[in-house]
């Protein structure tokens, strides 16, 4: 399905599930969508399964939103003590539409306490309340941690409640058409051959210029920063971040970006920016290396490009209803020597060392290379058992989204009713 046909269907106010592989464009449909829906007067609440997620995508968590703790639980006091809350149920009832952006993450226990709540909090026996619900992801990435029983979103009575349409988008709009496409497709597609796993072995042991190592541990990427900058001769420059607001919002605003709360800079310090701002000319996952300091200001010239940049500071907002309850100002840069798996999604990168060797959860592998735009930006460290391994389960439910997804794309161009995807647990039986 092309991003133009998922808009489409998005604005028949019809639930949507929008997914593909990384790179097909998921983020742009997401943006355009908001952008069309705030024009006609209709009140999105943008919301990510995650801090970083959120961050990137401009909103906040879907926890943050509904008032859920991360790992609580509902039970009938907790549900009738957010219902209680009448800034809860105003924020509830004045919402058009319901984004949650990185699905997969998102348990499906999680979903299900949800929907039981916005069908209290708006009286309304439909799902999610009667909002319109658009849930964007890839559940061949990393999956819900300590999920439980109901594992996937996918897995819930509330997925299935919500009817939603299938929207598979299948042009590529990052990596090019290389071999690096290839063994990406052929994960996906349950199909990786000999000639996959060569392909990617060939990539040991190549002499490179420095690039991002992308790392499995916090503990290791950490260690890589820190001695790589530490092996710099010169004067350090220090950045603290500035937070302004309530200090439990700061808390968790601060622990969902990635900026870092104390930058330590040197010349020749390797960085990465972590914010986008397309005037400047740079975006998430933009690579550099500073170069020199300009009235205090570090400027970075960007790889493969003779940009350089002299770095002013970002600001990053927790806003609830169009108030903002905490603010973090900071450079948007990292320390780009190395960085964890985790933290790269989303990210788009034009080269990286990876390094899979202590892999330990579904879904490792595909994500760090599917950060790379091109077969030769990828230099590999080694890779463990665990690495490429996918969940059988999420391969039977891609088949069924795809299927469904061309059904809708046919029917689209025939005006007849579009199909929606339900999925149950014993599917995966």
């Amino acid at each position: 399905m092309t991003q133009k046909q998922a808009l489409e269907l998005m604005r028949r106010g019809r639930n949507i599930f929008l997914t593909g592989p990384p790179g097909s464009g998921k983020s742009y449909v997401l943006s355009a969508y908001v952008a069309w829906a705030e024009k006609v007067g209709r009140k999105v609440a943008l919301t990510a399964s995650t801090g970083i997620a959120a961050s990137l995508l401009g909103g906040i968590t879907v926890h943050s939103w509904s008032g859920m703790a991360l790992t609580q639980q509902l039970n009938k006091y907790d549900v009738d003590r957010l219902i209680g809350k009448q800034f809860l149920k105003e924020r509830f009832n004045a919402t058009d539409i319901l984004i949650i952006d990185e699905i997969s993450m998102l348990s499906g226990r999680v979903l299900n306490d949800l929907n039981t709540l916005l069908k209290l909090g708006r009286n309304s026996n439909l799902a999610f309340g009667g909002i319109q619900t658009i849930f964007a992801g890839d559940f061949f990435q990393l999956p819900p941690v300590n999920a439980g029983p109901i594992g996937y979103a996918f897995m819930s009575e509330a997925w299935r409640e919500a009817d939603l349409l299938a929207c598979y988008l299948s042009e590529q709009h990052r990596q090019q058409s290389d071999e690096l496409t290839d063994i990406l497709l052929a994960l996906r597609d349950h199909r990786l051959t000999k000639r996959h796993l060569d392909l990617l072995l060939s990539r040991q042991g190549i002499r490179h210029q420095p690039v991002t190592m992308l790392m499995t541990h916090n503990r290791k990427a950490d260690a890589v920063n820190y001695g790589r900058l530490n092996q710099i001769k010169g004067d350090t420059k220090s950045y603290k971040m500035l937070t302004f607001g309530n200090r439990g919002a700061i808390a968790e605003l601060t622990g969902s970006i990635l900026a870092p709360k104390e930058l330590n800079l040197k010349v020749g310090a390797e960085v990465m920016f972590i914010a986008n701002n397309f005037s400047e000319g740079f975006v998430n996952g933009s690579q550099g290396t500073v170069v020199k300091f300009r009235c205090g200001k570090p400027v970075v010239k960007l790889k493969n490009s003779r940009l350089k940049l002299t770095v002013e500071v970002h600001s990053w907002k927790k806003q609830i209803n169009g108030t903002t309850i905490a603010e973090a100002v900071q450079l948007p840069l990292r320390l780009s020597w190395a960085i964890t798996v985790h933290k790269s999604q989303g990210m788009s990168l034009d080269a990286a060392e990876i390094d899979l060797r202590q892999s330990f959860a579904y879904g490792m592998g595909y994500v760090a290379l599917s950060r790379l735009k091109s077969y030769n930006g990828l230099y590999l460290s080694g890779l463990n058992s665990r690495a490429l391994q996918l969940d059988r389960g999420v391969f039977a439910f891609d088949d069924l989204v795809r299927s469904e997804s061309q059904a809708n794309e046919r029917l689209l161009t025939t005006s007849s009713k579009t199909r929606s995807v339900r999925h149950f647990v014993r599917l995966l039986s």
